[in-house]
């Protein structure tokens, strides 16, 4: 009996492993439609996201490197300085202006242009130390403008570009990868890596507010500011850095442990910030060399303050509420700008107005707050055009609304209205005006050429505007073009306090803002 039992369990067990050793035999062409479809092909297949990385890599190395030996063709070569003039529009606006004493009116827009150096002495008897070109620059910011001496800003800007680095450091609080130089003379700098060559164009499906910044738009939007004689944008030069020996080698701690050698054998950091520091979004050399823009760092706010302001034009940074109330109310300078104290009287109106003009031009959307010294005493303050890498981002489209504060507020500046009047009509365009500015930065050529005509056309549309501000006031040019802004709606004395209250507001929102964050 106890024979028999055993026979059966080895037979049953016996047929078991049969059994399972079948079934794992796959069905004559089972195995090729797994191969064909994918094991989950039933599920939703994940998104492609298109331009995500094929912009990074390779990162291009600097024209400067590349172009070794192939110099750039002339401007006038290159067909771009042929431009459309509408002749009846420039004779128009000829006519208005000699309606006006022009060389009076922008006497009067800077009565007294003091320079902190001066100030300082006047009113506290001090001296300003001068014992580099930071300093000398620092010393000679003005009450109207941040440099005059041409002499002062080359010095700077070849120290910028030349000077030994002494320690690297990763900026505190950017959206993107900056570093802060600090040189052999113990000054300092933002340095902004490039990334992309200078072709690049912005994805049309990013917002504005996570569009990749570009070193290159800092170094052009400073020289495009100075040819429109604003000279309110921070001194900004391009400089070719050995990523080894000059930014590996000088890095604080917590940088250096982000470098690596990517597959391609290149020199590459990470860095941190809050968007686009992982290794997908890698800054890289070629091998070893890595172009970017440095800007030199405004004074110590200890030393000399500024206020941090909101612009009433700003966008909503949201993907679901991207409407702003100014995009939709053309009354809104009227009823809620020109009506504000601060923009009430004075220059701030117009600098508002001369900084989205700037603005429009470069095709920057991101202009959310703009800074302004505040230690001339009563000088009015005026707006530093900072915070421009995410402008030159698209040739193919113009941003009109970016130009609403002046089809709303038409007002404009009797300087920068002759200025861009010159640019348009003039033997020299704004294109190579710009052109032979930048030509002088040691990584030029600087924008790639597709950028001057979308420049130029959208300058003939800022003239057309201006016209019809113009034609449509019932008190003409007088009533568009000005030296100062003044309401008389609103009291005067109020314009300081109410700026207070809004800077106050604003640090509240913050606060409150972090503290939900932390909840």
């Amino acid at each position: 009996m106890r024979i028999y039992v055993k026979r059966v369990a080895l037979f049953l067990i016996a047929a078991f492993c049969t059994t399972v050793v079948l079934l794992s035999i796959p069905k004559n062409g089972q195995h090729r439609e797994w191969i064909r479809e994918g094991r989950f092909g039933r599920f939703p297949q994940p998104t492609v996201h298109v331009n995500r990385g094929e912009h990074f890599e390779p990162q291009p190395a600097p024209p400067s490197v590349h172009l070794s030996g192939h110099p750039e063709p002339l401007f006038e070569d290159t067909g771009i300085s042929d431009r459309e003039i509408d002749d009846s529009l420039v004779q128009r606006l000829e006519s208005y202006m000699s309606e006006l004493d022009i060389n009076s009116m922008i006497a009067s827009e800077c009565v007294n242009n003091e320079t902190l150096r001066a100030y300082w002495l006047r009113t506290r008897g001090a001296d300003v130390p001068q014992r580099d070109s930071w300093e000398r620059f620092y010393a000679d910011i003005g009450s109207c403008d941040l440099y005059r001496k041409e002499e002062l800003l080359n010095d700077l800007l070849r120290d910028l570009n030349t000077l030994e680095v002494k320690n690297v450091a990763i900026m505190e609080g950017g959206t993107q990868v900056k570093l802060i130089i600090t040189f052999s003379n113990d000054e300092q700098a933002v340095f902004k890596p490039m990334r992309f060559g200078r072709d690049y164009e912005s994805d049309p499906n990013h917002f504005y507010f996570s569009d990749f910044e570009r070193h290159h738009a800092e170094i052009a939007t400073f020289h495009l500011d100075k040819i429109l004689q604003f000279r309110r944008a921070v001194p900004t030069v391009g400089r070719i850095f050995n990523m080894t020996a000059e930014l590996r080698d000088k890095a604080e701690k917590r940088l250096k442990k982000t470098f690596f050698i990517s597959p391609a054998k290149n020199h590459c950091f990470v860095s941190k910030c809050d968007y686009y520091c992982d290794t997908t979004h890698a800054i890289c050399g070629k091998p070893d060399m890595k172009e970017g823009s440095v800007q030199v760092f405004l004074p110590d706010e200890n030393n000399v303050p500024r206020k941090h302001n909101k612009s009433p034009y700003r966008r909503t940074y949201s993907k679901r509420n991207q409407v702003a109330a100014w995009q939709q109310d053309m009354e809104f300078c009227t009823t809620k700008v020109k009506t504000r104290a601060q923009y009430a009287h004075g220059r701030r109106l117009l600098d508002l107005i001369d900084l989205h003009i700037m603005d429009y031009l470069i095709g920057n959307q991101d202009r959310h707050h703009y800074e302004s010294f505040s230690v001339f005493g009563n000088a009015p303050s005026y707006a530093i055009h900072l915070d421009n890498g995410r402008a030159f981002g698209r040739t193919d489209i113009d941003d009109d609304d970016i130009l609403l504060p002046l089809r709303q507020c038409c007002v404009v500046r009797p300087s920068t209205l002759r200025t861009l009047l010159n640019y348009y009509k003039g033997p020299v365009s704004l294109s190579e005006a710009l052109e032979r500015s930048m030509s002088s930065d040691p990584v030029a050529p600087i924008l790639a050429k597709k950028h001057y005509p979308a420049m130029e056309r959208r300058l003939h549309k800022i003239m057309a505007h201006v016209d019809k501000c113009i034609t449509e006031h019932p008190n003409g040019v007088r009533g568009v073009v000005m030296s100062e802004f003044h309401n008389n709606m609103v009291p005067d004395e109020t314009a300081l306090a109410d700026e207070a209250t809004e800077e106050d507001e604003d640090d509240e929102k913050r606060a409150q803002a972090n503290k939900e964050k932390q909840l």
